[in-house]
C-alpha cells in the first residue's frame, strides 16, 4: 500500500509525553535539524499572518546542545512564509531551545508555558538600517522631509507595532492556543459546521477528551472530485485540533496536493474489503473513524463492517450524511425499513446492544459499539464490550403482575 511513513512524527508526538532525556534521544535518533524542520512546518501551517504586516522578516532559531537551527520568517501582504538558513538582514531573532517547542507544538494538555522563548530585537525602527526587507526608517525621511517631533514619533510608533505584530504571529503560532471546531471548520473551509450541517459541536463532546492524544484518525471522503489538490479541510481541520494527532485521508482519486506534517492521503476503494483491510493492518488501529465518503449505503456498511475491528477499544467510528439513507439514488429507501440502508443497519446494532435482554446467556460481544449517539444526519459509535447483563429473568416473569394487578 502507498502510504509515505509517519517516521519523525510520529516519534516525536509520543515523546513528547515522555521524560526529558526520552525526548533529548528521540530527537538525537531522528536527527535535530530534521526536527527543526518538521516544527517549522508547524508554525507555517498554524499561523495567522496579520494582513497590515508586510515587508517584514524575523528569524527562527532552535537550539540543540549548542547547535543553532534558523528559519527565515518572511510577511508579505498577509502571508507568512518560512525558509530555511535564516538571515542576519531581519528585524528580530525568536528562539526556542527544542524540546521545549516540541512539547508547545505537541502539548499533551492545555496551557503548556514555554520555558526557552527569548526575542531579540536586532533593528528598533528608529535606529534601523535599511535592508531588503526594511521599508524606509523614519530616521531617513526625517533626513529627506522637514517631518515634525510629532510626525517622528507617529512613524516610529508605526513601525513598531508592525514588528510586535510580526513577533506575535510567531510567538501564538508556537504557543498552540485551543481553538474550537467550529472556528477550525470555517477557517479551514469544511462543511461540518455552517449552512450545510452542525457536526462540529457533537464532535467537540465526543472527541474533547483526546484532543491532546496522540491520536491516529482515518477519513474517509477528501473532497474536491478528481482535483489533485482540492479538499482537505476536514483533514487540516483535524490536524489543527489534534495537535499530537497523526490524520489519514482515503479517496477514490488520488490527492497528491492535499499535504500537511500530519497528514497522509491513501488512493482507494472504501466498497473494496481488501483494500480496506489492508488499509487498517497497514495505519491502523485508529481511535477515530470518519465515513464521509460516497454516502451510498452500500458503500457505508462495507466499510463499517471492514474498517470497525481496526478500531481500538474505546475508540469512534462516525458515520456521517445518514440522509441519504432515504435517497434511492444512494441505495435508501423512502419510506424506510430496509436493514440494507445505513439506518436500517444502526438499528440492527441497537439491537445488538441490547443483545443481553434477546439471549441472556451469550457472552460480551468485543467488536460491537458499546454507545450509540444518533443525531441529525450523524451517528457516533464508540467501541467497547457491553459488560452490563441483562434484565433478571424474574423481573420479566412478574411484569404483567405488577403493570396489570389482580390479573389471573
Amino acid at each position: 500500500m502507498d502510504i509515505t511513513p509517519w517516521g519523525t512524527v510520529d516519534q516525536l508526538v509520543v515523546a513528547a509525553g515522555g521524560r526529558h532525556d526520552q525526548l533529548q534521544q528521540a530527537i538525537v535518533e531522528a536527527g535535530p535539524d530534521r526536527v527543526a524542520e518538521l516544527l517549522a512546518d508547524e508554525i507555517r501551517i498554524r499561523a495567522s499572518a496579520p494582513d497590515d504586516v508586510s515587508d517584514v522578516a524575523l528569524n527562527l532559531t532552535m537550539e540543540f546542545r549548542g547547535d543553532l537551527f534558523r528559519h527565515l520568517v518572511s510577511f508579505k501582504e498577509g502571508r507568512m512564509s518560512l525558509e530555511p538558513g535564516g538571515s542576519d538582514a531581519v528585524l528580530a531573532d525568536v528562539r526556542y531551545e527544542l524540546t521545549d517547542l516540541v512539547r508547545l507544538l505537541y502539548p499533551t494538555r492545555e496551557g503548556v508555558q514555554s520555558d526557552s522563548r527569548d526575542v531579540h530585537v536586532v533593528t528598533w525602527p528608529w535606529t534601523g538600517q535599511d535592508n531588503e526587507f526594511s521599508p524606509l526608517w523614519p530616521d531617513k525621511v526625517i533626513q529627506r522631509a522637514a517631518l515634525s517631533q510629532e510626525q517622528r514619533a507617529a512613524l516610529g510608533m508605526a513601525r513598531m507595532t508592525i514588528l510586535f505584530r510580526a513577533v506575535q504571529a510567531v510567538i501564538s503560532a508556537a504557543s498552540n492556543p485551543p481553538v474550537s471546531l467550529d472556528e477550525l471548520a470555517a477557517r479551514y473551509g469544511s462543511d461540518k459546521w455552517g449552512a450545510l450541517h452542525f457536526y462540529t459541536p457533537h464532535y467537540e463532546h465526543h472527541f474533547g477528551p483526546l484532543r491532546h492524544d496522540p491520536v491516529r484518525i482515518l477519513e474517509i471522503g477528501i473532497g474536491g472530485y478528481d482535483s489533485e489538490s482540492l479538499g482537505g479541510e476536514s483533514l487540516y481541520m483535524w490536524q489543527r485540533f489534534f495537535p499530537r494527532g497523526l490524520v489519514h485521508g482515503l479517496d477514490i482519486f488520488a490527492k497528491p496536493g492535499v499535504t500537511g506534517p500530519r497528514i497522509r492521503t491513501v488512493r482507494g476503494d472504501q466498497n473494496d474489503p481488501d483494500f480496506l483491510r489492508e488499509l487498517g493492518e497497514t495505519a491502523g488501529p485508529f481511535d477515530i473513524v470518519v465515513d464521509d465518503g460516497s454516502h451510498v449505503n452500500e458503500h457505508v456498511r462495507t466499510s463499517y463492517e471492514t474498517l470497525f475491528p481496526y478500531v481500538r477499544p474505546g475508540g469512534f467510528y462516525v458515520i456521517e450524511d445518514l440522509h441519504t439513507a432515504y435517497w434511492p439514488e444512494f441505495g435508501g429507501e423512502m419510506p424506510p425499513g430496509s436493514a440494507a440502508t445505513t439506518t436500517g443497519m444502526l438499528k440492527d446494532l441497537i439491537d445488538d446492544l441490547h443483545r443481553c435482554e434477546l439471549a441472556p446467556d451469550d457472552e460480551p460481544a468485543g467488536n460491537h459499539p458499546s454507545d450509540i449517539s444518533i443525531y441529525h444526519n450523524l451517528a457516533v459509535l464508540r467501541k467497547g464490550i457491553a459488560h452490563e447483563r441483562g434484565i433478571p429473568a424474574w423481573v420479566q416473569q412478574r411484569a404483567d403482575q405488577w403493570i396489570h394487578p389482580g390479573r389471573k
